[in-house]
């Protein structure tokens, strides 16, 4: 026995510790050796003298205290005034801080000049605030992220290990890279990959001929290939093609009731799911409490959460006045909360661990104000996940958990290009050219390493159940097509459904059959709803029901906004742009938005206007004047009443222009004549001329994005058709639902309606 315990033996690192865990289930009884996930081993085998590492709440702290305290920072950058702001700010902060530190970037050096142009400005301003950050972390003996060789490897830790093998599922950092070669100076260390078509172009920094598809074991000291393996092939693949997110459930339930039928190991089978909220629909149609969210369960619909959100609407609606400590205060009134909540014996170690984390750096509160203190609290409490101890032996979980992990079967729903490959906007902070150049992972090498995850499940999984909503705006992965899977495509409504299929419906769909009312006012809008639904027009316009608030075109109408009050100035003359340009400018920059990524997208729309003020200057130079901006209008049009606002009217030689804003990145103009969804510049015309416009009046349609003006080529046919087709209006009318379920998609009303 003490021979065995003198002897050295390898330390086995995964990419995750479920990884680890599988491993020693395997090895079964006895002695087992060490074994840990990656982000264990790195933490644990590394440290910095004299410093500790900032908990994940605690560095949000540190870093909002530091942007609070930069003069003129909203108006320099893209953050909110609002401390909801900043905390949602701060989120794209890290992911780029982190992303430079791990690969040994200095931010200083990124080549900004004839790549950004007008980015550089912004980019200084957050090299500043990373400067501040680090410097107040060192002022209170933390230390983030590593950077450059500010750490120490533990060479301790190595005395009863032979080697260290290493599976690597993923990037290597070139931080990584670093520690792992001083590791190896101590003991051996064993790169053990899995090549593949994805992840194939990712080892160079091993400077040796790999091939696709095979599994090796490599000496990362010198690069000596010590195993080399043909790679398993894939497994058996169905692929199900469905109507609805919803609907990949019926696949999903007739699969369990299958597995547990069979008397498979539960442990070896599981859903995926690429996003995470498809959970909500499995844990709404899970009748027999048969799954388990391998994740945790969202904490956000906690009855704990619902209070002190309650409390914080009410102190900012009627502010109190306090003495004590922002700390202090927080403590009494969440001690007050959680004894009033029905989940606190859940709640209170979470709880209680961001008092403690907070208590640490008290000093730092005295800069934050009670409501600022409460939103910290609310925003840290949400990144808790509660454990599914109810569920059932089916595992639920994302791509990422899934690392490493061998299966009997799986099912993988929302196999989408919406979904698979998945990745944040916040990847994408530096553009490709850059990334190449500084030998970071660019967005396809991202899409690419997502793609070798799922490659990965394929291979270690017997029996895979792929499923996808099959509609024109959200086809199916690219990855079924590479993989050539598209021919094994089922239907999946004809073999399976939530619902018995044929079962005679209690109901009866609704019939309206109703006129227009005498003194209903027409628009361009209600026009295309009735055209592209009757039945949305009257719920929309007859019932008038209201539906909730959407915040898609709030970007547009802001612009809409800041150009009509830019050109007023200039009504009956020919408009300074540049005057206009930078009045926009400032409009845009004082804007308040709901959140810090609705103003990061109004920051860059500034930046795509570039076309289009080239034009207006073409324009003005040419003589162009400014007739009228937003111009409201009443006509009457083949004897119905209509209201309308005209976006801008402009005169240039002996033509009138009719302009329609739009800022869309895939602008569809220029419909035929028969088209009957879009009547807006014929609606301009008669509008135009009931205020007394005459002569040549054309109508055209601005594409902001683009800087073009485009003729809208059937203008004199689209009026006479609007004649016609206004005559539908002159009898009842069947609001029959459409039949183009496209439609349907964003519909306030689907509901109503039992699409």
């Amino acid at each position: 026995m003490k021979e065995f315990f003198e002897k050295k033996s390898p330390l086995y690192v995964f990419s995750t510790q479920r990884y680890a865990n599988e491993f020693y289930q395997e090895l079964g009884d006895g002695f087992l050796p060490q074994a840990m996930g990656a982000g264990e081993f790195f933490s644990t085998i590394v440290f910095v003298p004299f410093a500790r590492v900032v908990p994940k709440n605690v560095r949000k702290i540190f870093l909002l205290s530091t942007i609070a305290n930069i003069e003129n920072l909203t108006s320099e950058l893209v953050f909110e005034k609002s401390f909801l702001g900043y905390l949602e700010s701060s989120s794209f902060l890290f992911n780029f801080f982190d992303e430079m530190a791990s690969f040994l970037i200095d931010i200083k050096q990124i080549p900004l000049k004839d790549t950004y142009g007008d980015y550089e400005e912004y980019l200084n301003v957050i090299f500043g605030i990373g400067e501040k950050y680090h410097q107040k972390l060192r002022e209170y003996g933390f230390y983030d992220t590593l950077v450059g060789d500010n750490y120490e490897v533990l060479g301790e830790y190595f005395e009863n290990i032979s080697s260290v093998e290493f599976y690597l599922d993923g990037f290597l950092s070139t931080q990584e890279r670093e520690i792992l070669l001083k590791i190896s100076k101590i003991v051996p260390v064993f790169l053990h990959i899995r090549t593949d078509r994805y992840n194939f172009s990712h080892f160079d920094f091993l400077n040796i001929s790999l091939q696709s598809n095979f599994d090796y074991k490599i000496n990362l000291e010198n690069s000596e290939i010590i195993t080399k393996e043909p790679a398993k092939d894939m497994g058996e693949i169905e692929v199900f093609g469905f109507g609805s997110r919803l609907s990949q459930s019926a696949l999903v339930f007739a699969r369990v009731n299958e597995w547990l039928s069979s008397g498979i190991d539960p442990q070896k089978v599981a859903i995926i799911t690429p996003s995470e909220d498809f959970a909500k629909y499995l844990k709404l149609l899970d009748r027999h409490n048969n799954l388990n969210l391998a994740m945790g369960k969202n904490i956000e619909e906690s009855h704990y959460i619902e209070i002190l959100k309650e409390k914080l609407r009410s102190i900012k609606e009627s502010p109190v006045q306090i003495k004590e400590h922002c700390l202090d205060w927080l403590l009494e009134l969440t001690n007050e909360s959680l004894q009033l909540a029905r989940d606190k014996s859940i709640l209170i170690n979470f709880h209680n661990e961001l008092i403690a984390s907070y208590e640490k750096i008290r000093k730092i509160f005295d800069e934050f104000s009670y409501i600022e203190t409460l939103e910290l609290y609310l925003s840290d409490f949400l990144n808790f996940r509660i454990n599914d101890v109810s569920g059932g032996k089916i595992r639920v979980m994302g791509v990422l958990e899934s690392r490493g992990l061998s299966f009997e079967a799986v099912i993988i729903v929302d196999f989408n290009d919406q979904f698979v490959p998945n990745y944040k906007d916040s990847d994408m902070f530096l553009n490709t050219a850059i990334r190449k150049s500084l030998k970071i992972p660019t967005i396809k090498d991202r899409q690419d390493l997502q793609k070798h995850y799922y490659l990965q499940i394929f291979k270690n999984t017997r029996k895979i159940d792929l499923t996808f909503t099959n509609t024109q705006s959200n086809p199916h992965s690219k990855m079924i097509d590479e993989l050539d899977l598209s021919q094994k495509i089922i239907d999946g409504e004809e073999r399976y459904s939530i619902f018995p299929i044929n079962e005679e419906k209690i109901y009866q769909k609704e019939e309206i059959i109703d006129k227009i009312p005498l003194d209903f006012v027409f628009s361009a809008s209600k026009l295309n709803t009735f055209f592209s639904c009757k039945r949305r027009f009257y719920y929309a316009y007859i019932q008038k029901l209201i539906p909730p608030k959407e915040s898609s075109g709030e970007i547009s109408s802001i612009l809409h906004q800041a150009l009509n009050l830019a050109y007023k100035p200039f009504i009956g003359k020919t408009p300074n742009i540049d005057n206009i340009k930078k009045n926009v400018q400032d409009y845009i920059h004082q804007v308040k938005t709901n959140n810090g990524i609705d103003k990061l997208k109004l920051e860059i729309a500034t930046f795509e206007l570039a076309d289009f003020w080239a034009t207006e200057q073409k324009r003005a130079s040419d003589g162009c004047v400014v007739l009228d901006c937003e111009k409201e209008f009443h006509a009457n049009i083949g004897g119905f009443n209509f209201l309308g606002r005209i976006d801008r009217i402009d005169q240039l030689g002996d033509i009138c222009y009719l302009i329609d804003y739009k800022f869309k990145s895939n602008l569809r103009v220029n419909p035929k004549k028969e088209d009957n969804s879009d009547f807006q510049l014929s609606i301009y015309d008669y509008g135009a001329r009931s205020l007394g416009y005459e002569g040549k009046i054309k109508g055209y349609i601005y594409d902001l994005k683009n800087g073009k003006l485009i003729e809208e080529e059937s203008f004199e046919d689209k009026k006479e058709l609007l004649i016609e087709e206004l005559k539908i209006f002159q009898k009842e009318i069947d609001f029959e639902i459409t039949q183009d379920k496209k439609n349907c998609r964003y519909c306030p009303y689907v509901d109503i309606c039992c699409i």
